[in-house]
């Protein structure tokens, strides 16, 4: 029921306009460059869906290569029945009969054996149930606890599209949560996330499709010798029982690009249309426990290569989210080692470096992140040439440093004007706001960056910097006017607070060779003239 396979569950935008499709058919249009987004898919699901796409495509040309991908439907119905065994009912949504699969999840042993674990109980011949989501948003990976911040189960239960993705997301990306909720492998811990980057040629969804499956082809064998994967076996890990006792595989029993199910779930019908039951297990679906540190050879996760007490460990994303700092050590490889997804490749127009997670915490999410860098075709260049990336990794170096001497005298400068002038600022009583007039200068000079940066593979670097330095300036110099006029500063020391926050403002520009401000809102005179 509700059959992926042949029942067209999925909304996509083509250039004919909108459509509904199957799964196959879904994987023929994307082979033949005719998608260009989906309809129902929310933001935080858009990277896990088009993982598990690519993931299901390059294991099937694995086992059927062909030169191109093919765009005949029926090639790509044929090879997801045989990445299920031939067993059809793992590509249903709903599948009453428990005891075989059902898309992303497992079979029970029987209805009688299992149905107490998934919190089904049947008193005086009444059936009870304690679901997991009666909504598919109830299921996703976002905690909402804060219901009046976000409602959930705001999407009707008989939205069988919604239940797909959600499905998806939660299979594939859920980390820890509680007492035997065990999240996937390809994280750094329960409490990892998982992130997806990639360098993508087009942000185009059927060229992003077809450019990484043909990569994944040539990073196969590497992988699989790398750590220990199969060459045949088994890809989908919801066909089989599930005893929750234990791992249900080891690597050793999986393909590469093998598709997590973390999590007992089934979908049940109910009375306004699916509710999802779920049971705890007593480990990881994946094992073995030794590769708690996310380490799987999958090609969209960077590896931290100065983990203090693992090693080598998958990337983990803080709520800080994708920082400049952290962009730049991933784009220049200082302390992570990149896959051959996410590494530079030359091409004659833009090209993009994409990342995104949702960032995870103690029960809780911390946001999700998401950035497209552009990329221009010098720049490329130079990051696929190792000395010349290097030299310019030491120009975004340099520009991060300069951003951070600039926070510095911002801050100061602030805190001298907030508390009116005194001797010594009370960093701690004002803590808060100087903390959103950071983010304020964050999201200035953060919005530059990268642009200024490229202008390092064509130009002097000297030139660029200079340029750099007093736009930072400047920045600072406009949200210190704003502060001026906004803050309520006391009547008989506005004065006194705007002087002393300005000088010093200037003095720790002057400490760190940096330009002064060219002008200044407060006056139509050059800045350098006023102090």
């Amino acid at each position: 029921m509700y059959n992926l396979l042949s029942e067209p569950l999925i909304g996509i935008r083509t250039v004919s306009g909108t459509e509904r499709v199957a799964l196959p058919e879904l994987l023929a249009l994307l082979s033949a460059g005719n998608v260009e987004g989906y309809t129902g898919l929310r933001a935080h699901q858009a990277d896990p869906w088009h993982v598990f796409l690519v993931q299901l495509a390059a294991s099937i040309q694995a086992r059927f290569p062909t030169d191109t991908l093919p765009t005949d439907p029926t090639h790509w119905r044929n090879g997801l029945l045989d990445l299920a065994d031939g067993e059809e009912s793992a590509w249903h949504l709903l599948v009453e009969d428990v005891t075989k699969p059902a898309f992303m999840q497992h079979p029970w042993k029987s209805w009688e054996e299992e149905a107490k674990d998934y919190g089904v109980e049947v008193k005086r011949g009444k059936v009870s149930y304690e679901p997991k989501a009666t909504a598919p948003d109830e299921l996703d990976v976002l905690i909402t606890a804060k219901n009046h911040d976000l409602k959930i189960a705001r999407i009707h239960p008989n939205w069988l599209e919604a239940w797909l993705y959600a499905i998806v997301v939660f299979q594939t990306t859920s980390g820890v949560l509680g007492r035997d909720n065990y999240g996937v492998i390809r994280m750094n811990s329960g409490a990892g996330s998982r992130t997806i980057v990639a360098w993508a040629s087009s942000l185009n969804p059927s060229r992003r499709f077809t450019e990484e499956v043909a990569i994944l082809a040539k990073m196969r064998q590497q992988v699989l010798e790398i750590y220990g994967f199969k060459n045949r076996a088994v890809v989908l890990t919801w066909l089989n029982h599930w005893d929750r006792d234990g791992h249900q595989y080891l690597i050793k029993d999986l393909e590469p690009w093998f598709i997590e199910t973390a999590r007992a779930l089934r979908l049940q019908p109910f009375e306004r249309g699916l509710i999802a039951l779920g049971a705890t297990s007593k480990a990881r679906q994946i094992g073995p426990k030794s590769l708690e540190n996310g380490d799987v050879g999958d090609p969209w996760m960077p590896l931290n290569t100065q983990n203090k007490k693992k090693g080598i460990s998958a990337l983990t994303l803080s709520k800080e989210g994708w920082t400049p700092q952290l962009l730049t050590n991933l784009l220049f490889q200082k302390g992570y080692r990149l896959t051959p997804l996410q590494e530079p490749r030359l091409g004659e127009g833009v090209a993009w470096f994409v990342a995104s997670c949702l960032a995870r915490s103690q029960g809780k999410t911390e946001g999700f992140h998401r950035v497209e860098i552009p990329v221009p075709p010098k720049v490329q260049m130079t990051l696929s040439h190792k000395p010349k990336r290097d030299t310019l990794g030491h120009l975004a170096e340099a520009l991060l440093t300069d951003a951070g001497n600039v926070k510095s005298a911002f801050t100061a400068a602030l805190t001298m004007l907030t508390e009116g002038g005194p001797g010594k600022p009370d960093f701690e009583r004002i803590d808060k706001w100087l903390k959103q007039a950071g983010n304020d200068f964050a999201r200035r000079w953060e919005a530059l960056f990268f642009p200024t940066l490229w202008r390092g593979a064509e130009e002097a670097h000297e030139t660029v910097r200079a340029d750099w330095q007093q736009a930072l300036v400047d920045a600072a110099q406009a949200l210190l006017d704003e502060a001026h006029e906004q803050m309520p500063l006391p009547a008989n020391r506005t004065w006194r607070a705007i002087t002393q926050g300005q000088s010093v403002f200037r003095a720790l520009l002057h400490k760190q060779r940096l330009p002064m401000p060219r002008t200044t809102r407060n006056s139509t005179q050059p800045a350098e003239e006023i102090a």
